[in-house]
């Protein structure tokens, strides 16, 4: 019967091509000026199709290029996955598996069909089962055993799909059901099976059930779909599987690419016709390909072999790894008893021998002592050499200015009392560097008392250099106090430090672009900040900052930063380096915040 109708359509297209009496052209000389085109059927296909989609399809492309001549050829399901008959055509109309059922045929997907303009295009066909509303089937397990009604086995929707359901759900769709009856769209029919009660199971694709009631081919009570789904198919139809793709149209690899573009052009632009069916592009087909591999089909056929050779090939990969996994237990097994006889057979040596580990361990520990209290050494006086260098120079430059005054026999009394302050201060300050670096030598921990953190940043400001007093600073503060818990001295040394970085920074540059110092709190930490706008840094320089390395500058030692990250540390703080647009730098430093009301521990 299928076969029947479908010869039906292509002599309506056959006639449908001929020319009208008025025509000029005689109907030889004018089917020799087009070209050919050859669309090839697969016989997959139920016989709605035809008046649905192919008869519809065919027409507007004749209508749409008729430069070309399209012949359709009929390809039966047996001869489906051979590739020579497949690559004599130029396009196929096929089911969305064909392609990867035979890959050695290269079809090349150009469209899928689409059931309605809502409708989810890679999920549009499926398959429901039903029994008859009495049957004592009421879930997909149940069907185990029982007899079922398909239409061919040959079929996407209608036999791949449930069966596919039934992989899923873990069972052998080969031995699933006692018995198969395919109807191959002839009479009796699946439902007629199913209603008179010829097969306990029928299979439908989508949508045959919901049209068999709207036709009155069947009462919507005879029949009950097992296993419904929540999602529903294109049209509202009810399924009992998952949703697939509808068929496809492909192009072989044969075709002129310039047939195959003015082919896709107009098949893509086909408004949908009187049905609701369209064409357009998809590439989700990952559920068709978890189809074929549950089913064991297509290229996953080689899952069927069940010989010992091809099982070992299948599983050699695992195998090796059993094989060598049992080889390591067994010369663990000879390894174990060979040494349990040897240290039963030397425990008096043992013993010695861990006397005199232990002599040496604690050669080591003293040995690991000095070279640890070396390293602190030298890391605090790279730490006094970088620092002190300041507050020296300062006071030889206040000196050497009092020496001038006095050779000249000048003596302003309070320039003399300025400069001598000035000096007495960077003194002190001197001498608690010294302090400093002595506590720390001692492994003495820092006096962590409450300090005004503007304070500090304006002391740095000013202990920064000549260089921060050249070059212009925007300061940003709150006007009111903020607190955190550590040494003053070491949190200056920190500020100093990003300063002097900054203005390094910006003095090379032709202008010179502000520094900006701000203060940013929250409720539980106080942020730090020296922004500059100097000259970009590479990847490779912005990683090692905060880290022990060879300083960039010619007179840095590379010990400023590494020394500012192990004090903001031992301040329960941190520091961030952040790149500015377009270019410059931001240094933070993280400190949590303390309020003034607490008692320090």
């Amino acid at each position: 019967m299928k076969s029947f109708l479908y010869s039906l359509n292509l002599a309506l297209l056959l006639i449908s091509e001929m020319p009208e009496a008025s025509d000029t052209i005689p109907v030889e000389e004018f089917r020799h000026t087009q070209q050919v085109v050859y669309v090839g059927l697969v016989d997959t296909f139920t016989p709605n199709f035809y008046i649905d989609v192919y008869t519809p399809l065919i027409e507007f492309l004749k209508k749409q290029l008729p430069q070309y001549r399209f012949v359709t050829n009929e390809i039966a399901h047996i001869e489906a996955d051979q590739v020579e008959v497949l690559v004599k055509q130029d396009f196929l109309i096929v089911s969305s598996n064909t392609p990867r059922m035979v890959p050695k045929a290269g079809l090349q997907q150009i469209a899928t069909l689409r059931r309605g303009r809502e409708s989810d295009v890679s999920r549009s066909v499926g398959a429901v089962f039903v029994v008859p509303t009495d049957s004592p089937v009421q879930s997909l397990v149940d069907m185990k055993g029982c007899s079922v009604a398909a239409s061919a086995p040959w079929t996407f929707e209608g036999w791949m799909i449930p069966m596919g359901e039934i992989a899923a759900q873990g069972f052998d769709p080969e031995t699933f059901f006692r018995e198969v009856t395919y109807t191959e769209w002839n009479f009796p029919d699946v439902i007629t099976l199913v209603t008179t009660g010829m097969t306990d199971v029928g299979i439908l694709s989508t949508c045959e059930l919901e049209q068999a009631i709207r036709t009155g081919v069947v009462s919507d009570t005879a029949l009950r779909i097992i296993g419904r789904r929540t999602q529903l198919a294109p049209g509202g139809c009810a399924c009992s599987t998952e949703l697939y793709p509808d068929m496809i149209f492909a192009s072989s690899p044969s075709v002129d690419p310039n047939i195959v573009k003015e082919v896709t052009v107009a098949l893509l632009s086909m408004p949908p016709n009187v049905s609701g069916f369209d064409w357009l592009t998809n590439s989700r087909m990952q559920n068709v390909e978890i189809l074929l591999q549950r089913l064991k089909v297509g290229p996953y056929s080689y899952l069927r072999n069940e010989s010992f050779s091809d099982v070992v090939l299948r599983y050699r990969n695992e195998i090796m790894i059993a094989l060598f996994l049992l080889i390591m237990l067994i010369a663990h097994h000879f390894r174990v008893n060979l040494l349990l006889k040897r240290r039963t057979e030397a425990l008096q040596a043992e013993e010695h021998a861990r006397l005199k580990a232990a002599e040496a361990l604690r050669q080591s520990k003293d040995k690991l002592d000095l070279i640890e209290r070396a390293g602190m050494a030298s890391q605090l006086a790279a730490m006094f050499a970088h620092e002190i260098k300041q507050p020296l120079t300062i006071i030889t430059n206040y000196l050497s200015g009092l020496r001038i005054m006095m050779g000249r026999g000048e003596v302003n009394m309070d320039i003399l009392h300025d400069a001598v302050t000035h000096a007495e201060r960077e003194a002190h300050r001197a001498a608690n560097i010294v302090e400093r670096v002595r506590s720390a030598l001692k492994k003495e921990s820092p006096l962590m008392l409450s300090v005004d953190v503007c304070a500090v940043m304006h002391s740095a400001v000013h202990h920064a250099g000549r260089d921060a007093q050249m070059l212009p600073l925007e300061i940003d503060t709150p006007k009111d106090p903020v607190y955190v818990l550590g040494d003053a001295l070491e949190i200056e040394l920190i500020l100093v430090n990003f300063i002097k970085n900054a203005c390094r920074a910006v003095s090379q540059l032709d202008e010179k672009q502000p520094i900006h110092i701000h203060v940013e709190v929250s409720e539980v930490e106080v942020q730090i900040s020296v922004d500059d706008y100097g000259p970009s840094i590479n990847d490779e320089v912005f990683d090692r900052l905060g880290k022990l390395t060879r300083s960039c500058s010619q007179d840095g030692m590379g010990f400023g930063l590494f020394i500012s990250s192990s004090i903001a540390e031992a301040h329960c703080g941190h520091l961030t380096f952040k790149r500015r647009d377009p270019q410059g730098l931001s240094a933070t430093l993280v400190l949590p915040r303390y309020h003034i009301t607490e008692t320090p521990s």
